[in-house]
């Protein structure tokens, strides 16, 4: 899991920049995962009541 993997590495930093680039990745792994999950997704944005529900989703599972 992403979150673990990042836990591991954030133990083992040694360096105020080792830790600034396991963030820095976890950091941009989240948004490549939100990203695909937009694009995987992008057919139902077009219907209202989807957009709402997916943009609830979305702020609740991936706000940190």
């Amino acid at each position: 899991m992403m979150a673990d993997s990042f836990k591991e590495s954030y133990q083992v930093a040694n360096t105020f920049e080792n830790v600034l680039e396991c963030y820095f990745q976890f950091s941009k792994n989240q948004c490549t995962l939100i990203e695909t999950l937009l694009q995987n997704l992008r057919f139902t944005l077009d219907k209202d009541g989807i957009r709402k529900e997916l943009a609830v989703i979305l702020k609740d599972g991936f706000t940190f």
